[in-house]
């Protein structure tokens, strides 16, 4: 079998434009329509030891979804140990004090429901969606996840080695794996913890040890660091009742929740760097833009510039790249919004026999 050694292209843009560029209000078009978007009705409170509880009510559906939200990700992965946060959302699914392992998916999966979890660089989310009459189950599982984790060191061994696994197949021997989870961020970011890669390293992976797991747990992993969403079918005083009786109790330690403070500074000029894959069948090329934090009011603008750019094979990077110039086999964007400093990002794989100089 022949092997490629292709190059790999990356960039990164000062683009000032897409931070605080607005100057002025735009006007809509005489005569152009209006949207009008219902709110979602919510209720939302918080309890005494900190956990924010959201219940959005829906009695159209049989079904009811449970989720928890941990503000904590890959950023706060600790030093020398990239990936950590991912393997711990594995762990969660391990033993509690009232749970053997892999319970989660008995009260969800055989009573024809589904469960999963994600690990993004600012949060970890875990939900459920079951039928409206097991929501009781789920609720006390959460907890009990939440305060009474069991990390065995056999268990640990086990879920470490998944996720070196999955790191093998989903980011090392894919072809243009590399390219996005390893290069794309080092690149992006000069000081901000956003530059390791989420998914980690093998050497860093297994340089963990289960204290690590356990003080990880003790420091994010408590109810004042924590949203608790439910939504569906369900009533909502005997939803107060459940969610006092499981979580209410969970203490609040005294210590602070460490926070990432760094800024990543201001890009003041263009950046590339050539990287070389002897698995990458077509070279390809990546630039990024520095965007505003998530809940900027310029998020919406960049969002609907992503879409032009690169919703679906009309859109404009396509048109241009793949159908009119035929220089790319495919082109697209994606945004990678953040708390801090997020990328707005174009690729394009090249057709054959283009060098990534013409994308």
């Amino acid at each position: 079998m022949r092997l490629f050694r292709a190059a790999l292209l990356l960039g990164v843009a000062a683009l000032p434009s897409l931070v605080g560029a607005q100057t002025a209000t735009p006007q809509a078009p005489t005569g152009a329509r209006t949207e009008s978007v219902k709110p979602i009705d919510f209720t939302t409170r918080t309890l005494p030891n900190g956990l924010r509880v959201y219940a959005i009510r829906d009695t159209t559906t049989p079904n009811v979804s449970v989720q928890v939200w941990y503000d904590v990700g890959s950023k706060d992965d600790p030093k020398g140990r990239s990936g950590f946060a991912h393997m711990f959302e594995h762990l969660m699914f391990k033993a509690t004090r009232n749970l053997v392992p892999e319970q989660m998916d008995r009260l969800t999966e055989d009573v024809g429901g589904y469960n999963n979890a994600s690990t993004a660089d600012d949060y970890t989310n875990y939900f459920e969606v079951v039928p409206a009459n097991h929501l009781q189950r789920l609720l006390f599982a959460e907890a009990d996840r939440m305060a009474a984790l069991v990390v065995e060191p056999k268990s640990f061994a086990s879920e470490r080695d998944v996720v070196k696994e999955e790191l093998r197949q989903r980011t090392l021997a894919q072809p243009y794996g590399k390219l996005f989870s390893i290069y794309y961020p080092k690149l992006a970011y000069t000081t901000h913890p956003y530059a390791r890669p989420g998914i980690g390293s093998l050497e860093e992976l297994e340089s963990a040890g289960i204290d690590d797991v356990r003080a990880f747990h003790a420091t994010y992993y408590r109810p004042d660091n924590a949203v608790l969403v439910v939504s569906g079918n369900f009533d909502p005083a005997q939803l107060n009742a459940w969610v006092d009786q499981y979580f209410a109790n969970i203490k609040r330690p005294a210590a602070a929740i460490p926070r990432v403070t760094v800024q990543e500074p201001a890009r003041t000029e263009a950046v590339t760097r050539t990287v070389y894959e002897a698995n990458v069948p077509l070279p390809a090329v990546l630039i990024s833009y520095h965007i505003p934090p998530e809940r900027s009011a310029d998020t919406p603008a960049i969002m609907v510039l992503n879409a032009i750019l690169s919703a679906g094979e009309s859109s404009r990077l396509y048109e241009d790249l793949v159908y009119r110039d035929q220089l790319a086999q495919s082109a697209s964007t994606f945004l990678d919004t953040k708390q801090s400093t997020g990328n707005l990002v174009a690729y394009a794989m090249m057709a054959g026999g283009k060098p990534v100089a013409e994308g």
